[in-house]
């Protein structure tokens, strides 16, 4: 199931909407100013600010009642003055207008929103159908993953996951394409198609690689570039990815990185990141290097969880500006379920980069059912 949390951009719109009171204590201090000043300080300037500040931070019916409370303040200042100059009656004209720019902005921004909602829907509803959330129990394997985009408007971005039962045992792909945001969509679309049809018949990675690679490249050649949201060099389209084995027995893992991210095995509380050898070069720039690189094996433990992901998560800064590491951060790091490794990574990655990110992050993880179970 693809969860999301709250991106800075969300973070800051919230915290704008926690002050609903502002209007009030600046109506407040418009009355104070026109009761018991002299009649040289008028309060009219505090009145058209608390419209504005309703119409940012509240309803259209709030920012109604703010502006309607504003112009009454300053019509019965003016009654008690017996409007005894021009002034007065300038005053009431210009509340007025003001309260009526700020209704026009929050009629806008309702607007905007209505909009904004059916974009997010609508691309959101394009991920589920690109990048479906993964089943929960595969063969003997649990799994669980976490997709979230680096901009709250996007939603959407350039990386990907995928999991499939084969005669050759689980294989599972997360890779992560250039660009983001709905110019990447093309290109999750391809690369998964191309894993789903290829993972079940090429006996090795290396031909499962190779497949996807000429998948790109041949999405290129028809000249679709799927990697950009704007027109760019072709030769600058590219993937990475890391795609893993792991035998019908559950007992050893197969890893072929395309100059993807390492995965991370952990036990016991403790993260280690695994050895993918010589990474062999991105998808869609295989030709540049051909024949370097190979899978490496290594054991998959009883107990011990998988936990593959995205240079999001390993390019994550902190306010020093230096990268998240989850074999330093991440601990103790959740035994056995998958699910709430991926919690505990996710809030540890948000107390670290103080909930900015720059990238996109994709998590997947895997551990044997049995594991999960005794858990």
């Amino acid at each position: 199931m693809v969860r999301r949390t709250k991106t800075g951009d969300d973070q800051r719109h919230s915290r704008i909407q926690e002050y609903p009171w502002l209007s009030p204590v600046l109506l407040a201090g418009a009355v104070v100013l026109e009761l018991l000043t002299p009649s040289i300080v008028i309060g009219s300037a505090l009145v058209a600010v608390a419209g504005m500040v309703a119409a940012i931070t509240a309803t259209f019916r709030y920012t109604l009642l703010v502006v309607t409370v504003g112009v009454g303040i300053i019509f019965v200042a003016a009654l008690l003055s017996q409007f005894s100059d021009f002034a007065k009656g300038v005053q009431i004209v210009e509340v007025v207008i003001a309260g009526a720019l700020a209704l026009a902005i929050r009629r806008m921004l309702d607007s905007q929103s209505a909009r904004f909602s059916l974009v997010r829907s609508t691309v959101e509803t394009l991920q589920r159908a690109v990048l479906p959330p993964l089943p929960t129990i595969v063969g003997p394997m649990v799994v669980a993953c976490r997709y979230e985009a680096a901009s709250a408007e996007a939603r959407i971005g350039g990386d990907l996951y995928a999991v499939q039962e084969t005669p050759f045992g689980l294989r599972l792909l997360i890779a992560d394409v250039r660009g983001r945001g709905l110019g990447a969509v093309s290109a999750v679309s391809i690369i998964i198609g191309a894993f789903r049809e290829r993972a079940e018949s090429e006996p090795d990675l290396v031909g499962l690689a190779e497949r996807l690679d000429r998948a790109v490249a041949r999405s290129l050649q028809q000249g679709a570039d799927p990697f950009a949201a704007e027109a760019a060099d072709a030769a600058e389209a590219f993937a990475t990815a890391l795609l893993v084995e792991i035998d019908r027995r559950g007992t050893t893992l197969r890893l072929l990185s395309c100059g993807h991210p390492a995965p991370y095995l952990v036990r016991d509380g403790e993260l280690c990141r695994l050895d993918t050898g010589e990474a062999t070069p991105p998808l869609g720039m295989r030709d540049l290097a051909p024949g370097t690189g190979g899978p490496q094996s290594c054991d998959f433990p009883t107990g011990t969880t998988l936990l593959c992901v995205t240079d999001g998560v390993t390019e994550a800064r902190n306010a020093a500006g230096t990268f998240y590491d989850p074999c330093c951060e991440l601990r103790p790091a959740p035994d056995g379920d998958p699910e709430r490794l991926i919690d505990a990574l996710f809030a540890s990655i948000s107390r670290w980069a103080g909930g900015k990110r720059d990238d996109d992050m994709a998590v997947v993880a895997v551990a044997r059912v049995g594991a999960h179970e005794r858990a």
